[in-house]
């Protein structure tokens, strides 16, 4: 039996069919609509209807939506998503339930992607932490074979908890400064750069410069990035008694050498030394869509 999934990610959305095996059939992928929650639903109900049309082995009424948090995930209503601003307060099961036969279910898009992880990982690790680098940061914990979401799927927004206490950076949605998201995502990459630079620079060009060592102030720009990430790592593996972190996300999935600043920081900070830690970049293209094919 098919399902039809939903990622909506800062930057983009995939509409996509997944099977059984959490197989891919089919997608669609448009840049999400940041300013219009309405049109967005709208373009995705547009998708899943001709997905519907397309495959007569999908479930009718199914549409697992993963949603970036911090979220209502029980009814489908943003709660004060970063880098959707304007999708604060929607409601979007209300929408979706009065323009549509759908009957949608909605979960941490974090958590939708560890569960996908969780299959790809040898049975023998039983405890994880899941963490993605892309427009924002987000954290999920699979802990003695479960998905642990908190009390209200919210947990693992660690994107807007402090790494760097002489930030000169001011969050503009926790009003922290030197919050973890605006200190090494894919964003926070791009406006480091461009302030250097005095020019608008991408994420992607501002990791090429690093890696070519083409201009000095984003090299340490971008190592003391690393070491912050590395630094978080650290933390996470001390707070979790986990041993294995799962990196995904765009930015990760750069040539950025992540696993090995990691491991080498990590292995000289951590205090609990009763296992080899193990730092690895996924290997899953879509890992959000196809963990959603389980989201009941």
């Amino acid at each position: 039996m098919y399902r039809i999934a939903v990622d909506i990610g800062g930057t983009k959305t995939i509409v996509g069919v997944i099977d059984a095996h959490m197989t891919v059939v089919d997608q669609q992928t448009f840049p999400t609509i940041t300013e219009s929650p309405e049109a967005e639903f709208d373009q995705i109900l547009e998708h899943a209807q001709a997905l519907l049309q397309k495959y007569q082995q999908i479930e009718q009424q199914t549409l697992n939506i993963a949603m970036p948090g911090p979220c209502d995930y029980h009814q489908g209503i943003f709660l004060n998503p970063p880098n959707l601003q304007a999708y604060k307060n929607f409601d979007a099961g209300a929408y979706i339930t009065t323009r549509s036969e759908f009957k949608p279910a909605f979960v941490n898009d974090t958590d939708a992607a560890i569960r996908a992880e969780k299959r790809a990982l040898p049975e023998t690790t039983s405890s994880f932490v899941y963490l993605t680098i892309s427009t924002g940061v987000g954290m999920a914990l699979v802990y003695n074979g479960e998905v642990l979401a908190g009390s209200d799927g919210n947990m693992g927004e660690i994107g807007h908890t402090m790494i760097k206490s002489n930030s000169d950076y001011q969050c503009p949605v926790c009003q922290q400064y030197g919050c973890v998201e605006n200190e090494i995502s894919g964003l926070a990459i791009s406006r480091k750069a461009s302030t250097i630079l005095e020019r608008e620079v991408s994420t992607q060009e501002a990791i090429k410069l690093y890696l070519n060592n083409d201009n000095d102030e984003i090299t340490a720009m971008m190592e003391e990035i690393m070491q912050m990430t590395a630094q978080l790592c650290t933390n996470i593996y001390n707070i979790f008694n986990v041993y294995t972190i799962v990196l995904g996300g765009g930015v990760t999935q750069s040539p950025l050498p992540y696993e090995e600043c990691i491991t080498t920081y990590a292995q000289a900070h951590i205090l609990n030394t009763n296992k080899p830690i193990n730092v690895e970049v996924s290997k899953l293209e879509a890992n959000v869509l196809t963990g959603l094919y389980d989201v009941t």
